[in-house]
């Protein structure tokens, strides 16, 4: 008996199906979404190819992390893209956009639109307009939140209300929570804009006071309330 393969189309309509600006998208014109996609299979670490300004990433697979690039090369967080999510849609609707990179965080595969095929299909589609509207809403609460973050706590702050949201994100139980793996000093200063050695300071204040312990494996806060408390004395 012979078996029958999915053509290139299928597949890759069956690959944007997973996103959620195209849930419930009739076939057809998902199909025409499809076409006019490229598509980059990533590598852990390897970062993605195009400018936020000129391409719109739909993440099909894997996990990527979008970061700002300061000239002195520091980098800053600016978010992390799960399956199903997509970015660059600022840039491609015409925002202006700073030096950013996206680098995946585990094998990633990326559909890839440029600005004027995204441009046409928001235009055609009322459905997908609707939800790109939604879509920048929500990026631009969240920019907002981070900026005012940024501007108003210290680095301490920065780095209390960071563990917090992490806990918030792993589950809190009888004021305690385990943040597994426990986050490398480099990768909460790039979530903080904060150095290596600056947090590495702050956590150890935080050990000493018996906030926090580590180990290789987790990162244990032993008094939510009493880190919630410090923030909210800033």
């Amino acid at each position: 008996m012979l078996s029958v393969k999915d053509s290139p189309l299928e597949v890759a309509v069956r690959r944007l199906k997973v996103c959620h600006l195209f849930a419930g998208m009739d076939e057809s014109k998902l199909s025409e979404v499809a076409r006019q996609c490229s598509w980059q299979q990533l590598d852990t670490g390897h970062i993605a190819r195009g400018r936020s300004q000129e391409t719109f990433f739909i993440v099909c697979q894997g996990k990527m992390r979008v970061s700002a690039l300061s000239p002195n090369g520091r980098e800053l967080l600016i978010a992390d893209f799960d399956q199903g999510e997509h970015f660059g849609v600022i840039g491609v609707l015409g925002a202006s956009a700073a030096s950013l990179q996206a680098h995946a965080l585990e094998p990633s595969l990326l559909a890839c639109l440029q600005r004027a095929d995204f441009m046409r299909l928001v235009q055609q589609n009322s459905l997908l307009a609707e939800r790109v509207r939604e879509s920048l809403q929500i990026a631009a609460e969240q920019l907002i939140s981070r900026l005012v973050e940024m501007g108003v706590l210290n680095i301490a702050g920065r780095l209390y209300s960071c563990l917090l949201e992490m806990a918030r994100q792993t589950g809190i139980t009888d004021n305690c929570a385990a943040i597994v793996p426990a986050p490398h000093h480099s990768e909460l200063a790039t979530r903080i804009a904060a150095s290596r050695e600056e947090v590495s300071r702050e956590l150890a204040r935080l050990r000493k006071l018996g906030l926090i312990t580590s180990t290789r494996e987790k990162l244990l806060l032993n008094d939510v309330a009493a880190l919630e408390q410090r923030l909210q004395n800033l």
